[in-house]
């Protein structure tokens, strides 16, 4: 069996909500060295009283079946929110009164029967087992004490969130490079933290920059400060930094299972973020991961400025996700086809507007259209990142480190790739004061007449010269992973329209480059398959 170190039982009470303890189960309670009581409104309300509590138990009363909608009104939210365990006892007759207000607040519930638990079939699938916990149990009449007992066991709370007097939670609105995110960190998340960090005196947050992904969800860099003396027997009260995301529960629990069962097994463990499992927790909205930070490194845009991208680059495709790779099989369902879904049905028309200015002619139908071109086949298809922007590798010396796995997911292999050129494309010139038709013009050979396998040098002067070296050493990869013609070329062009699509406040230097990514994909596409010109049917777009 694996290693399971032992833990002090601090939360020892199980407690019957406005009613009296059965006889039958305050014995087999107390046999499982249960403290047994009844509790009121105002102990569910007293943070003290929560933190020594293991479960409430509410009993819906046939002669009053309505009364119990008051109690879950009042303290379920908060109950699962302190991570404890709620046992709910219906009458059988009356159990689509339990249903209608788990429903109406959105509760995490297992142990409904099939006829009630498809009501929640809307937010809570009723064919995929039971929800992750805490959630609310249901038993029924007649109840077996040992049975909720074995579960309540089973399944222990974690630890209690840290009182606002013992942890103070600080938070900064602003990265290290100086820029304002406005991410307050709710009270609905601040339990969440004090849970993650409940043996800590103080936890000290700054924000991270979310990427192109633009996915909402907070991210944090924490630096925490242990209790002095801690039971673990801590050698410091400095541990390494901690990398904290927040957000809501069913994306914070999707993101955690990728972690452990896509994550951990297949990447090299120095070259991947990984879970502290006892800071992960989840409330009834939403839910935390907490894992280990990659310090003394940079992003991966960072460094392909400075020139140094070539070998992180390598690490990345050849070892770093690698393990994922080597799962790939041929498909014969064509790339347009597989990819179609994630084409941008519209743009905002003022990028458009700007791409025009540009050189572009085309709009988003015709695009489309010359995608669906992309029919050649058998496909490379594998797990993938699916999210591989510039910020999602972090450098450190010649090492990639892969983090985020939130859209890992089933792709073309090609797709990786193309997201990462995409991503250097807009982002990597971030800090370039260019005028954007020069720019454009530094970027020609990549994306003009220059077939993949034979992109020429340029001269080191060339201020793009930076991005032609990683182009060069990505497609070098995208070749390798091609099992048709012009895959690549389709993937690239759907990456750099999807960059195109994003961000339609952006400021004027990254709305231009985001509109030149519009022009650039007009480019690949039409080269590749627009074979109305004659002089250009055999002609691969990059």
């Amino acid at each position: 069996m694996p290693i399971n170190r032992p833990r002090l039982r601090s939360r020892m009470r199980v407690a019957w909500f406005e009613s009296i303890p059965p006889n039958a189960a305050e014995h087999v309670f107390r046999g499982c060295e249960f403290l047994v009581s009844t509790c009121s409104d105002a102990d569910l309300e007293d943070p003290a009283y929560l933190a020594g509590l293991w479960a409430v138990v509410f009993t819906q009363r046939p002669d009053k079946p309505l009364q119990i909608v008051t109690g879950l009104k009042k303290h379920a939210i908060r109950l699962l929110d302190y991570d404890c365990r709620i046992i709910l006892l219906p009458s059988f007759d009356h159990i689509s009164i339990i249903t209608n207000i788990v429903d109406e607040l959105k509760l995490p519930t297992a142990g409904l029967p099939p006829q009630e638990a498809t009501k929640l079939e809307q937010w809570q699938p009723a064919n995929s087992g039971d929800p992750p916990l805490p959630y609310a149990r249901l038993f029924y009449e007649p109840v077996s004490w040992n049975l909720v007992a074995n579960f309540l066991l089973a399944w222990p709370p974690g630890n209690a969130p840290a009182p606002d007097s013992s942890l103070k939670v600080k938070v900064d609105e602003r990265d290290d490079a100086g820029e304002i995110h406005n991410l307050k960190l709710l009270s609905k998340y601040e339990l969440l933290i004090r849970r993650a960090f409940w043996d800590c005196v103080e936890v000290h947050l700054v924000p991270m920059p979310l990427g192109d992904g633009r996915s909402g969800v907070p991210v944090y860099r924490a630096y925490a400060e242990l209790q002095p003396g801690h039971a673990r027997g801590q050698i410091g009260r400095w541990p390494q930094p901690y990398f904290v995301k927040i957000g809501i529960r069913k994306k914070i629990f999707a993101e955690y299972e990728n972690y452990e069962d896509n994550v951990d097994p297949y990447l090299p463990f120095h070259l991947g973020e990984h879970l502290v499992h006892q800071r992960c927790c989840l409330g009834v909205h939403d839910g935390v991961i907490v894992g280990d930070y990659v310090e003394e490194s940079e992003s991966l845009r960072d460094s392909a400025r400075k020139g140094c991208a070539s070998a992180a680059i390598a690490c990345l495709f050849d070892r770093t996700l690698l393990g994922w790779y080597r799962h790939a099989s041929e498909t014969q369902t064509p790339l347009s086809e597989g990819l179609l879904f994630s084409f941008p049905q519209r743009i905002d028309p003022s990028r458009i507007a700007r791409a025009r200015q540009l050189g572009a002619t085309k709009d988003i139908r015709q695009l489309r259209e010359l995608f669906r071109h992309c029919t050649s086949v058998p496909v490379l298809v594998g797990p993938i990142h699916g999210d591989l922007h510039s910020a999602n590798v972090r450098v450190r010396a010649t090492d990639a480190i892969a983090i985020d796995f939130g859209a890992h997911r089933s792709f073309p292999l090609v797709y990786d790739a193309a997201c990462l050129e995409a991503s250097l494309l807009i982002e990597g010139f971030a800090e370039d004061k260019r005028n954007i038709q020069e720019w454009l013009d530094s970027l020609g050979p990549l994306y003009d007449l220059s077939p993949l396998e034979r992109l020429p040098h340029i001269n080191p002067k060339n201020r793009s010269f930076w991005f032609h070296t990683c182009v060069r050493q990505i497609r070098h990869y995208a070749r390798q992973w091609e099992r048709g013609e012009l895959q690549y070329a389709g993937a690239l062009a759907l990456a750099l329209l999807i960059k195109a699509s994003k961000d339609r406040k952006a400021p004027e230097r990254e709305a231009s480059r985001r509109a030149a990514a519009y022009t650039l994909a007009e480019r690949v596409l039409s080269l590749a398959f627009d074979k109305q010109p004659t002089d250009t049917q055999n002609v691969v777009a990059i």
